[in-house]
């Protein structure tokens, strides 16, 4: 009964009470609530006693929202810990308006689940990759290779945890209240295991080139690449809320037990789950396969009357092809939970050509004395596609001027249009569906007061895109100088233009922007009682859009300096900083132009108006040291996220690391060894910097996070050198 097989309760109206499950706690790659207690820490209760609460034990409230231990009493309680489904009215004693507000805590180490305990921030995957490499002389002038790569990873976040409201009638032998309930309760299949919904990656890849030696050093080169990506997932795909309630009505599920200690019946595992695929069986979710071959003539030390030359032509064949998927959840009878969804392959065909041609405009020897060199840099790329969106021509263009004195100029002109990764992703035939398990994310509602609380999220997988279209320019200076003492300065500008850019729309912005991007929000009705205009979202829909227009521009400097001669060693410092000075984006072509730096409508982390980092280091051949530091600048939020943060922007933030290296084969592997041998030990965040406050982030945790979750965190590597 521990573990969930079939419990007394359709048999006698009591069972003796059965022993805790015992919670095992493992170490995890990634850190979980547990340990972080960061949604703990902002934990509040629904602002309507009508909402549902979905916590470590079930919340009960009356269907009407009528008292619920007599007159004048509160219409809400909760299911004591511990308490086996069974004590009647007295097992409520002394919980009457008491809701359970803490987290779910599972029976293993991680939940895929923002209300568990054991939610990992992250994720657990183990990774093994197998790898061969040969060159070989055929003749001196032609050169065969080839390579040979498979990578196996497994991904896995732990147990599935389920949600639901059920219904308890009056007549219910389980409900001591006299009256219609609704019980929200979160439950886990203990019997499968935590490791039992999980993602299996593997990766096949050949690579053979051949390089032949020409005179007047031209070469020419050939290569081929076949690939092969295959997704398997074994799992559980959801709870038929229809079958789940029908257990509860028949009296073969008891939905007032403490469901952190009580496992479900058998039964819940036959009618209820449904399994991704078939029960304990891998599905393939995608079968990717890539042809590309390739053909390069060039010369890097090309003759003419201006100077040395560097030429280069050629073209790309390209062949990818998704197979054909059927999505199918099944019962563990092997019957359809719902209609199979069938998904089409693509089948893609990409064939270029392209050009390249870097060379001086002047003669050297022509050239003032305070002018050392004029390079220009000319390039281009043909697309031609089945698809005809990806047809395209990318010219660009390249100067750099070389003076006197170690300063040089550089400028760029560059095009570029991209089509998404997502043409190559499933194209629904009939039906519709979703990936595996279900998603929740942590929202807040400005039509509710911004209250916050969990939506379910699916991404739309067919989205119409078009393809995007940029222009961008760059001008800058560079000063290098020395030798023993190595000095280096950089400044560049960046302007950039795009039509049709490609973001993806979170949770969160679907929700802010639903004027602009309508039909992605499903609500629920309003609950008796419920003081808001509306009801409570249940499902969101994100995926890529294209924005209509952007226009940004971006300073970035960078100071390097190198002593060569520093107590036997040498000394590196370095710093670099990245400058926003306008970010403006047209999400719409209806809607207006909108500063995202200083009035923002989208929450994008990785946009910010400063952005650094910086750091120094000694090495010599046997041990070397240093640290590094990360700076984030404020970020301004939308205005609909000031009165959830109670400010208009998150706090700057701070990062140090350090790192220490040691030679170790002179130790082990003797002075003259021909083999090498080095351990590096580095520790990020050694100060433990808090991340800035975020209130509305997604993760539920309440901070935006700069880095690892845990705060500061340790790894060692070694280095084999043969």
């Amino acid at each position: 009964a521990v573990l969930g097989l079939a419990p007394a309760w359709a048999n006698a109206p009591r069972r003796p009470p059965a022993p805790a499950r015992q919670r095992h706690v493992y170490p995890h790659p990634a850190a979980t609530e547990a340990e972080l207690g960061y949604r703990q820490a902002n934990l509040k209760p629904p602002t309507s006693l009508g909402d549902s609460l979905y916590r470590a034990t079930p919340n009960i409230r009356s269907a009407n929202l009528s008292p619920l231990f007599g007159a004048g009493t509160s219409p809400v309680t909760s299911v004591a810990p511990g308490a086996d489904g069974h004590g009647g009215l007295g097992a409520f004693g002394g919980r009457e308006g008491v809701r359970n507000l803490a987290l779910f805590d599972s029976p293993g180490g991680l939940a895929a689940s923002i209300e568990s305990l054991d939610q990992p921030y992250g994720r657990r995957q183990t990774r093994e990759a197998y790898f061969a490499s040969a060159v070989y002389d055929l003749f001196p002038s032609l050169q065969l290779g080839l390579d040979g790569v498979y990578t196996r990873t497994v991904a896995n976040r732990g147990y599935d945890v389920f949600a639901a409201d059920l219904a308890l009638g009056a007549g219910s032998p389980f409900n001591p209240f006299g009256q219609d309930i609704i019980v929200s309760l979160n439950e886990t299949a203990a019997q499968l295991g935590e490791n039992y919904s999980k993602a299996q990656l593997d990766l096949y890849s050949v690579v053979a080139g051949l390089l032949v030696k020409l005179p007047a050093d031209w070469r020419l080169a050939l290569d081929s690449q076949l690939t092969r990506n295959v997704a398997r997932y074994r799992g559980l795909a959801g709870a038929d809320r229809t079958r789940w309630q029908q257990l509860v009505d028949s009296g073969l599920y008891n939905p007032l037990r403490d469901t952190q200690v009580y496992g479900p019946p058998q039964v819940f595992y036959e009618r209820v789950l449904t399994y991704f695929g078939r029960k304990d069986q891998f599905t393939a979710l995608g079968d990717y396969q890539t042809f590309d071959g390739a053909i390069r003539l060039t010369n890097q030390s090309l003759p003419l009357p201006t100077g040395i030359a560097t030429i280069a032509v050629g073209g790309d064949y390209r062949h990818t092809q998704l197979e054909d998927y059927v999505s199918a959840a099944r019962f563990a009878d092997d019957s359809l939970a719902a209609p199979a969804v069938q998904w089409n392959g693509r089948t893609l065909e990409r064939l270029s050509a392209f050009g390249e041609f870097q060379a001086p405009l002047f003669p050297t020897a022509r050239l003032p004395r305070w002018l050392r060199n004029i390079e220009t840099d000319l390039a281009v790329r043909y697309v031609s596609s089945s698809i005809a969106k990806e047809s395209n021509v990318a010219p660009t263009y390249g100067l750099k001027i070389d003076f006197a004195g170690g300063l040089s100029a550089r400028a760029s002109f560059t095009t570029a249009s991209r089509y998404p990764i997502s043409a190559m992703s499933h194209a629904v035939i009939s039906g519709s569906g979703g990936g595996p398990s279900v998603t929740y994310a942590q929202i807040y509602d400005p039509r509710r007061g911004n209250e916050q609380y969990l939506a379910i999220v699916k991404e739309d997988v067919s989205p119409n895109i078009a393809t995007e279209s940029a222009v961008t320019q760059t001008g800058g200076l560079i000063f290098q100088r020395g030798e023993t003492h190595r000095f280096r300065a950089a400044l560049d500008f960046v302007d950039t233009r795009k039509t049709n850019e490609l973001f993806f729309l979170q949770p969160q912005d679907a929700i802010n922007l639903t004027t602009l991007f309508p039909g992605r929000l499903t609500r629920t009705s309003l609950a008796p009682g419920d003081p808001h205009p509306v009801g409570r979202i249940t499902e969101l829909l994100t995926g890529l859009v294209n924005a209509s227009w952007r226009h940004s521009q971006n300073w970035t400097g960078s100071l390097d300096y190198a002593w060569n001669q520093c107590a036997g060693g040498t000394l590196e410092l370095y710093g670099r900083l990245v400058y926003f000075q306008r970010y403006d984006l047209q999400l719409l072509a209806t809607s207006p132009i909108v500063d995202e730096l200083a009035a923002p409508d989208l929450n994008d982390p990785q946009l910010m108006r400063w952005r650094g980092n910086f750091g120094a280091s000694w090495s010599n051949a046997d041990y070397g040291f240093g640290f590094d530091g990360h700076y984030y600048d404020a970020r301004t939020l939308p205005a609909g996220d000031w009165p959830l943060q109670g400010s208009h922007l998150i706090a700057a933030h701070w990062q140090y690391d350090v790192h220490v290296r040691r030679d170790l084969g002179r130790w082990l592997l003797g002075p003259n060894s021909r083999y090498g041998l080095s351990a590096q030990l580095r520790i990020n965040n050694i100060f433990t910097a808090d991340f800035p406050r975020y209130a509305a982030s997604s993760s539920g945790s309440g901070v935006q996070a700069y880095g690892d979750w845990r705060g500061r965190t340790y790894s060692l590597s070694l280095t084999a050198s043969f």
